[in-house]
């Protein structure tokens, strides 16, 4: 008994030796930024009494800046800052410190009113900056102290470090894509609210290199139309999507879809009569076919816009307007281009139920697209409460991973083949 007491007093110190040795779990570093010096002197008393290591106490803005003057000065984990100081505000100091790869989280402690910090917060989204938190003031020390301990990334960077960027696709390349077939459109559902139908697809732009890599959108629109294919490309999405809404067709499954297109194709006339040839070779009625652009092609010259826009309702396509909202566009000019159906961006869904800003102007989107007898799509519906949110705004219609992620026609095609009656549950 002594001997094995003996045997485990020294296993148990060496293992303390051996856990003495090992690096401390880094702990929380603050400064902390707000105006009145009692409140802060508190919060930082707060935070070192919860474990957390409080660098600095400062009450104004160059209080902050003399501190990253300082040299080898590390930046905290957060900075818990107030929005006004008497010398300036944390709007500067975000500004200020986006430009660091070490930028600290901010936690924001305001007494300011919601609008303001709501602009405080999206500021530093803007900026890339992390958010730690918010607590609007009068609020205990301990409670704030509590709430910025729990913010899970407080010992990670603020930003990460960025990937390195893909080579840009070069002309044979992107011949080669063409050549081998394998630009294809990729299908998204759009669900109508009223009946839970799956009425139409968007045809999103996809590739696979040689290795089977799926390449998306943002390594291809832009070196296609660098090198003079984006019409091209697009006339081959166009035929692909013509033959999967005809074979929908065709097994009694009455589906449109939806193609986009850059306003520079539009502009070709020879373009558009390939359009238009591609419905005819297989019979189908242009109707079934929406052509999307973008709010910003919208906007631009009016006179050719109305022109290549009305050109494109005259052989008897659809026509969307997509991403709207993201523009600040002109109603009156919008009400002169024939739509007929607007998306409103992903953007304004996302979080659509915390959101009493949004909330207004997707409900004001609906009612400007009902007024000009347009369909109203919301795109990026993710959650059972976006989807509630959109149909008491009054869309008509929905786009989003809460239906199906997108996914390549011949899959499309069987998903929406398992459908019964093409209704999905909802």
């Amino acid at each position: 008994m002594h001997s094995d007491a003996v045997m485990l007093g020294a296993a148990e110190a060496a293992q303390a030796a051996a856990m003495a040795e090992l690096p401390a779990a880094p702990r929380c570093t603050v400064w902390v930024a707000v105006p009145e010096p009692e409140l802060a002197e508190a919060i930082a008393q707060a935070l070192r009494q919860a474990g957390a290591r409080v660098d600095a106490v400062v009450h104004d803005v160059l209080g902050i800046k003399r501190l990253l003057m300082q040299p080898r000065c590390p930046l905290p984990s957060v900075l818990l800052t107030g929005l006004r100081f008497p010398d300036g505000d944390a709007f500067q100091l975000m500004r200020l410190l986006a430009r660091r790869a070490d930028a600290p989280a901010f936690f924001v402690v305001s007494r300011q009113q919601r609008a303001v910090i709501k602009a405080a917060t999206t500021l530093a989204s803007v900026c890339g900056l992390a958010l730690a938190g918010v607590i609007e003031l009068p609020a205990q020390p301990e409670a704030i102290a509590r709430d910025l301990l729990a913010y899970p990334g407080r010992h990670a960077p603020a930003v990460a470090p960025a990937t390195a960027p893909q080579p840009e696709l070069e002309r044979h390349e992107l011949l080669a894509l063409l050549d081998r077939d394998v630009l294809q459109p990729w299908m998204q559902p759009k669900l109508r609210l009223a009946t839970g139908e799956i009425i139409g697809f968007e045809a999103l732009m996809r590739a696979h290199d040689a290795d089977g890599v799926v390449v998306m959108p943002d390594r291809l629109v832009a070196a296609l139309q660098r090198h003079q294919l984006l019409d091209q490309a697009t006339l081959h999405m166009a035929r692909r999507t013509v033959e999967f809404v005809a074979t929908c067709l065709q097994e009694g499954m009455a589906v449109s879809a939806s193609i986009n297109v850059s306003m520079q194709s539009l502009s070709n006339v020879a373009f558009c009569q390939e359009l238009a040839a591609a419905v005819d070779h297989v019979q189908l009625d242009p109707s079934w076919i929406t052509i999307e652009i973008t709010e910003t092609d919208a906007m631009a010259d009016l006179a050719s816009v109305i022109e290549n826009t009305g050109r494109i309702r005259m052989l008897g396509f659809n026509l969307a307007i997509d991403d709207f909202g993201t523009a600040y566009s002109s109603f009156f000019q919008l009400s002169r281009i024939p739509f007929s159906e607007l998306k409103i961006e992903r953007a304004f869904i996302t979080s659509l139920g915390e959101d009493r800003g949004k909330q207004g102007i997707v409900k004001a989107c609906a009612m400007l697209g009902a007024s000009l007898g347009m369909h109203v799509v919301a795109e990026g519906v993710e959650t059972a409460e976006e989807l509630a949110q959109v149909r008491a705004a009054g869309c008509t219609e929905v786009q989003g991973y809460l239906v199906s992620r997108p996914m390549p026609a011949p899959q499309a095609l069987d998903w929406l083949r398992a459908l019964p009656e093409q209704r999905f549950p909802l």
